[in-house]
């Protein structure tokens, strides 16, 4: 960087403040995935975009009852693992909220439970699922099945 591009000026031209987030209200999971927090309070849109058509392609058939139950334990999931990883960036700031806390040990135990029954039910989403199912120890059953993005839940 040249000297001409330097500044010397001794004076400080801004400071950003930014202030600790407060617990408040949180979101059923559901919503919180869908908002994209589960704190009420950080929900702060700055625009509402257009509710357009989604260019996401589905597939046209009627699912059937096992792939509907398949679809849905997925979506609780995904919803669980959702408000465990926004839990967890509040939780890196405030690591003794008597209220995160709890929160976040409930709700790991309970994604540990769905891994688990999903696994049983269909095949392994995470590595560690593949032990609690209680697979059979001589398959790594990793492979079975096809994974969500191979359109295990279409």
């Amino acid at each position: 960087m040249s000297e001409k591009n330097c500044c010397t000026c001794p004076e400080t031209v801004a400071m950003a403040t930014v202030p600790m987030q407060e617990w408040c209200e949180i979101y059923d999971w559901n919503t919180a995935l869908k908002e994209g927090t589960i704190f009420t309070c950080l929900n702060l849109p700055i625009f509402l975009a257009d509710k357009g058509k989604s260019n996401l392609k589905t597939n046209s058939s009627t699912p059937t009852s096992g792939q509907q139950e398949r679809e849905e334990l997925m979506s609780r999931i995904s919803a669980i693992s959702f408000a465990i990883n926004d839990l967890t960036l509040y939780l890196d700031t405030h690591p003794n909220c008597p209220k995160g806390t709890p929160l976040f040990h409930q709700l790991s135990k309970e994604r540990m439970n769905l891994l688990t029954d999903y696994a049983k039910k269909y095949n392994p989403l995470t590595q560690l699922s593949m032990v609690t199912a209680d697979l059979n120890q001589n398959d790594y059953a990793w492979a079975n099945g096809p994974m969500p993005w191979e359109g295990g839940c279409i």
